[in-house]
């Protein structure tokens, strides 16, 4: 299976579950597609036999699609989490039957894209790595693995244009009042407005809701941004499509 396959079933995964901002909830997407989700330690206390066969296959998560269940180790970071439920949701989605490493490979990148995909992260100009992980609650190994697919992405979409999953995510992101693709919806922390778009956890309006002084972000590893031949390409290409619909 190549990673546009991939990149696809995250795309449709997105679309059907009706996300329309991130971070994503791993959580609520699961129950969507039919799935119980425990703990590690839920499951020892209610399921011990279950528990021992989760336990004895991952340490992270563990999927037993015969139960339409999901366990994970709630011991693990935030972020390890969420990548773990999402890659068993890949195993399920791309119908793994098995244990291959191939598989294993495919439910990783099943995972980064569903979680940060990336038409998303171009339209939110992230600058670097702790940027990517800071808004689509990665991990730093996570981030950086999507922050270095990021430029595949932009090359391949250089060489073949953009793809129809693409254009179906960006179909589905467009927002008609913001009048663009929105990647982020949240609410102002001072009158409960809408606020699209912002990076910042704790998002405000622009008006009469904007602090006077915003914190200076700080200098972070950056991951090598778009040149400026290669945002020009990208901007023709988009103006292209945009209209296709």
């Amino acid at each position: 299976m190549d990673c546009n396959q991939i990149r696809k079933a995250a795309a449709n995964a997105l679309i059907t579950c009706n996300i329309h901002s991130f971070p994503i909830d791993c959580f609520a997407i699961l129950k969507q597609y039919g799935f119980r989700v425990y703990s590690y330690l839920e499951l020892q206390k209610k399921k011990p036999e279950l528990y021992n066969l989760c336990i004895s296959y991952s340490q992270d998560a563990f999927c037993i699609n015969s139960l339409n269940l999901i366990a994970y180790n709630s011991q693990k970071s935030a972020n390890r989490i969420r990548f773990s439920l999402m890659h068993e949701l890949g195993h399920h989605l791309l119908r793994h039957r098995n244990d291959l490493p191939s598989n294993e490979d495919e439910a990783n990148y099943f995972a980064s894209n569903i979680l940060a995909p990336r038409i998303a992260m171009y339209y939110a100009h992230l600058k670097s790595v702790n940027e990517v992980g800071h808004f689509f609650n990665l991990s730093s190994s996570a981030a950086y693995y999507a922050a270095q697919d990021f430029s595949e992405w932009c090359q391949d979409v250089r060489r073949n244009g953009m793809h129809s999953y693409d254009k179906d995510l960006y179909q589905h992101f467009y927002n008609p009042d913001y009048k663009g693709f929105v990647y982020s919806i949240r609410t102002c922390a001072f009158c409960g407005a809408r606020v699209y778009n912002c990076l910042d956890f704790e998002a405000h309006c622009s008006g009469a809701c904007k602090l006077p002084d915003e914190p200076v972000r700080k200098k972070a590893h950056a991951f090598t941004p778009l040149s400026d031949d290669d945002s020009r390409i990208l901007r023709r290409l988009e103006n292209k499509w945009l209209y296709d619909f």
